[in-house]
């Protein structure tokens, strides 16, 4: 019987999430190669490609995509079955966050975390932002950062720029938008916009990585943090019409100490000045 090793689906969702293997493994404190043989395994495992070279990119298969989504659904019932069974002050520490929070406040987060909790791994899930607030509400996330207001407790850390991006190999096709599915707050700032006009998303994605490739292969353009658009194989189009920022919130949970709460959000407020 064909079984699936959880860490072999982290590394997959985090790859999916942060757009490429060195980004998620930064962020997953491992090696590029550990999060490489993941996929190997995990391919291994279910006896297909997963993911697929595109020069010095990857993407998704199709068949991987629907493992990408099955992936999401097995790790959230995985750590929230953990949660239940050793309750909310025990085991890892989670922090649910929004594809558009960048690497190095994802990085400064684990850091506070692991520096006053050393004995306790950090978690990261990704989702949209209206699952971010669900685990707010239901207080089963210590540190959650997602876009606009999260409920009870939000604190506003930044406003994050969008900028257009397109192929960097060719000419952008504008009448090609390529979006995230709903919902997302970038996707509807792309869609009111004048670039836009009315129409609707020629290719919807369910991850950045997708999303990535979706530009680079169809020549569509798509809007980003502008801590993102400089993602290989994208580049910047300035001849758009501006788009209004985005607001990055977070929300800590009053099981950790008051101190991690400050400091937290401290760093975070020192990481924006430096990378925007």
């Amino acid at each position: 019987m064909t079984t699936l090793d959880i860490t072999c689906l982290r590394s997959l969702v985090t790859v999916a999430s942060f757009g490429g293997v060195r980004k998620a493994a930064d962020a997953l404190h491992l090696s590029q190669a550990a999060v490489s043989g993941h996929l190997r395994r995990l391919e291994g495992q279910l006896g297909f490609p997963v993911v697929a070279r595109q020069g010095r990119n990857i993407a998704f298969t199709s068949r991987g995509e629907d493992v990408l989504r099955e992936a999401y659904r097995l790790l959230g019932e995985h750590d929230d079955a953990l949660r239940r069974l050793l309750g909310p002050g025990a085991g890892d520490l989670v922090v649910v966050s929004t594809e558009h929070a960048t690497e190095p406040l994802l990085r400064a987060v684990g850091q506070v975390l692991s520096r006053d909790h050393p004995d306790r791994p950090v978690r990261f899930r990704f989702h949209r932002s209206a699952r971010v607030r669900e685990f707010v509400h239901d207080h089963s996330a210590d540190v959650a950062l997602g876009i606009g207001d999260l409920g009870h407790g939000t604190r506003h850390i930044a406003d994050l720029p969008l900028a257009w991006a397109g192929p960097a190999d060719r000419a952008p096709e504008p009448d090609k938008i390529v979006a995230f599915t709903a919902p997302c707050a970038i996707r509807e700032r792309i869609l009111a916009s004048e670039a836009a006009a009315g129409r609707p998303p020629a290719r919807e994605c369910v991850d950045l990585l997708s999303l990535l490739a979706a530009v680079r292969t169809t020549g569509g353009i798509t809007a980003l943090p502008l801590t993102r658009d400089q993602e290989q194989g994208l580049r910047r189009l300035d001849t758009l019409p501006p788009l209004p920022a985005i607001p990055l919130s977070l929300v800590t949970s009053d099981r950790l100490a008051t101190r991690t709460r400050e400091d937290i959000a401290s760093v975070l407020y020192e990481t924006r000045r430096t990378y925007w």
